[in-house]
């Protein structure tokens, strides 16, 4: 089966209901009668381009609407469609085509560039005729997503069919109020894995998706306006609605659900959007490559520190030395994940794939621990070690000290080379009221051995994230503390 034939048939049973909303200018709301015709007019017009099918195809369109349904309609014809993440001009693997809005500049291998703008949304809606459409089956891959996996460097998982419903088939794991939500906003782009996948499961069952819009206040506004029910979204993402929501008294929403992915859920942001938002919090840890692996609603974790979640069915964790060696429940080590609804590879890349997938296992960089009625823990990553001279600490332990100072809301802590070239550790922090630095040097050097409390502050008011909403240290560094040093 295509995924895009269920889509279609929600489109055919209920025409006039909302199928995605994006607030702002231009295009705003799409109905399901809107979104059949302008994917069957999408259709026609990128058949005729000749590409067949298991192509390649980029989309570099920032208008969201027109995006997806370039996207659908590529999948239906058996294309394989990845989005193009913003201030991207190159991908892991070679495409055929690019579909854009503009002359962006991109590096690609193939020859085929398409310049898309709302005209192609138009015409008389007429589906292509059904012999030309391919005969796909549902092993064929559809869908590619970016992500830096296990380290720095770009990779791409494969979805194909079967795997994309699969996947939505396990969000009976978030309880049964997802059940009864049919309007979902979700704050993940839709080149994320959850985004995308959120997105088909919304219009697989004939409900509204709605995204963020230009601005926070029309955003909020069309929360309110259809009714939203559930968000999706990742810590950083929760961090800054709830800044705006906080500065909005008047709010008053009907949020029946809130899930969080993406990285751990802070106790602070936990305890906030449960009290302002909405008590009923679902955390998810997970991985582009292996899928949903753990969850739990945040009150059952929220007197465990780091805990991410208890694992799901069809998930195997296991916890083990540098050898391999599994070790017992409870103590701290890698984890390695084998799953049902894992891929087994990254896509064209068997390199970056012998480093991570090895005997039906998945190792996803993480340490932690396992207790034994299934809580996983998380206690940082292999690659956030911070090497000070020699004496060696996770970036994740100091930042966890840090946020659990009142008022600090979100932290990250890197390693940087003083004069003499030894690493000391520096610290960019997002906090909600100012916060004297000798009270939160005081703070830090009674918690952190001296080697690790963090010699320099810098208070900005927001810190990078990647597409998936886990903070990206590299742009940490490169961004923030390279553009505007703490002063010595």
């Amino acid at each position: 089966m295509n995924i895009v034939d269920t889509i279609l048939y929600q489109c055919r049973r209920q025409p006039p209901a909302a199928a995605i909303c994006v607030p702002g200018p231009g295009t705003r709301l799409i109905s399901y009668r809107r979104l059949e015709r302008s994917i069957h007019n999408v259709t026609r017009r990128l058949h005729a381009s000749g590409l067949p099918p298991g192509s390649v195809v980029a989309i570099g369109v920032k208008d969201l609407i027109l995006h997806i349904v370039v996207m659908l309609a590529a999948m239906r014809l058996g294309m394989i469609t990845v989005s193009l993440p913003e201030r991207e001009v190159s991908l892991a693997v070679g495409i055929d085509a690019l579909v854009c809005d503009s002359n962006q500049p991109f590096v690609m291998g193939g020859s085929g560039i398409f310049l898309a703008d709302e005209s192609w949304l138009e015409g008389d809606g007429e589906p292509l005729a059904a012999h030309l459409l391919p005969n796909v089956n549902e092993e064929d891959p559809c869908r590619l997503i970016l992500t830096s996996g296990t380290s720095s460097i770009p990779k791409a998982v494969a979805f194909n069919h079967d795997l994309v419903a699969r996947r939505m088939a396990r969000h009976v794991t978030f309880g049964n109020r997802l059940a009864n939500c049919s309007r979902i906003y979700c704050d993940l782009p839709v080149s994320s894995s959850l985004g995308f996948q959120f997105l088909i499961h919304v219009l697989w069952r004939g409900g509204m998706a709605v995204f963020a819009g230009e601005n926070f206040p029309s955003t909020l506004r069309a929360i309110q306006d259809y009714n939203v029910q559930c968000l999706l979204g990742s810590p950083g993402g929760f961090e800054n609605f709830l800044r705006w929501v906080e500065a909005t008294p008047a709010y008053q929403g009907d949020i029946e659900l809130i899930v969080c992915a993406g990285d751990a859920l802070s106790v602070p942001l936990s305890q906030r959007l449960r009290s302002r938002i909405c008590s009923h919090l679902v955390s998810i840890y997970g991985s582009t490559e292996a899928s949903m692996t753990a969850v739990a609603n945040a009150h059952e974790i929220a007197a465990v520190p780091r805990a991410v979640g208890y694992v799901t069915p069809g998930v195997t964790v296991q916890i083990i030395d540098e050898s391999d060696t599994l070790l017992p429940l409870g103590e701290e080590g890698q984890l390695r994940i084998r799953s049902e609804f894992a891929v087994d590879g990254y896509f064209r890349n068997s390199e970056e794939s012998a480093k991570v997938f090895r005997q039906g296992w998945f190792y996803p960089g993480d340490q932690g621990r396992l207790n034994a009625d299934g809580l996983l823990v998380i206690t940082g990553r292999q690659h956030a070690v911070l090497n000070l001279g020699g004496d060696k600490v996770s970036a994740e332990s100091i930042e966890f000290v840090l946020t659990q100072l009142p008022g600090v809301l979100e932290a990250a802590a890197v390693a940087v080379p003083n004069a003499n070239g030894i690493s000391e550790v520096w610290a960019a922090l997002v906090t909600r009221d100012q916060i004297d630095e000798a009270t939160l040097r005081a703070y830090c050097e009674a918690r952190l051995s001296h080697q690790f409390a963090p010699v320099k502050y810098l208070f900005v008011k927001s810190l990078p994230h990647n597409e998936n909403g886990k903070l990206d240290r590299r742009r940490v560094l490169e961004e923030i503390f390279t553009s505007s040093p703490p002063a010595r």
